[in-house]
């Protein structure tokens, strides 16, 4: 079916939900469902195990019974003195999924009772280094509104925080760099702090693939991917 202007939105009611099986981390569903002509469906569905702390029911970060807002992903644009935005901090750790390395925003997931600003900038720092308590001029200049990861395989979502940080180039890359001073979490022994110039930010990720042994080796996030080729082509 084709629209013009606003999509049908039928309400779709959940009428069985079965454990397939569960891991410390991940649980795999299989949910069944009507669809509007009376057909019931089902699904494999996977989703993030959480403590009671977090059930939809007391999780502000809820958006319906089966989708919440797991994570931040902290877009990280540094700015000079004369307020041009210059580069973009990255990090790129191995994901044993993907079998190979991931270029990405510096992300987490939202601890249980934790506003989501505090985990944006908790992520930044653990990941990057780049924090207010370490004397760095750190500005969130915009949240977004939930946004799925992998819609077709989970609720998981996640809400994207744009950051600004001031620092001249000299500071950013000289010996007391911030990102000597990251702190990341014992499961982010691969965790590698990545900043590139925000002109050509598409190509140089491309290059960057290239060096090392091309997509095998090195996988661009999907988020990223789409931000910096919307940069590119400008629509």
């Amino acid at each position: 079916m084709t629209t013009q202007g606003n999509p049908v939105i039928h309400d779709i009611k959940h009428t069985a939900d079965t454990l397939l099986g569960k891991g410390r981390w991940l649980s795999l569903h299989q949910v069944q469902f009507q669809d509007p002509s009376g057909t019931e469906r089902g699904w494999e569905v996977c989703r993030r195990v959480k403590p009671v702390s977090a059930n939809p029911a007391s999780n502000t970060n809820s958006i319906n019974n089966e989708a919440s807002v797991d994570g931040v992903d902290v877009i990280t644009i540094i700015k000079n003195s004369a307020n041009k935005a210059t580069h973009i901090v990255l990090v790129t750790q191995y994901r044993p999924a993907l079998a190979a390395y991931s270029i990405e925003f510096p992300s987490g997931l939202i601890d249980a009772g934790e506003a989501l600003e505090t985990a944006a900038l908790r992520e930044l720092e653990e990941e990057t280094g780049f924090s207010t308590q370490a004397g760095h001029s750190l500005k969130i200049v915009k949240v977004g509104v939930p946004v799925s990861y992998e819609p077709g395989l989970t609720g998981s979502c996640s809400r994207v925080v744009v950051v600004e940080v001031q620092m001249e180039e000299e500071q950013l890359f000289g010996p007391e760099s911030t990102l000597q001073k990251a702190k990341p979490e014992d499961d982010e022994w691969s965790l590698q702090v990545l900043v590139l110039p925000l002109p050509g930010l598409l190509q140089s990720l491309q290059d960057l693939q290239e060096k090392v042994g091309g997509q095998s080796k090195l996988i661009l996030d999907s988020r990223l991917y789409a931000w910096a080729l919307g940069r590119e082509l400008g629509y």
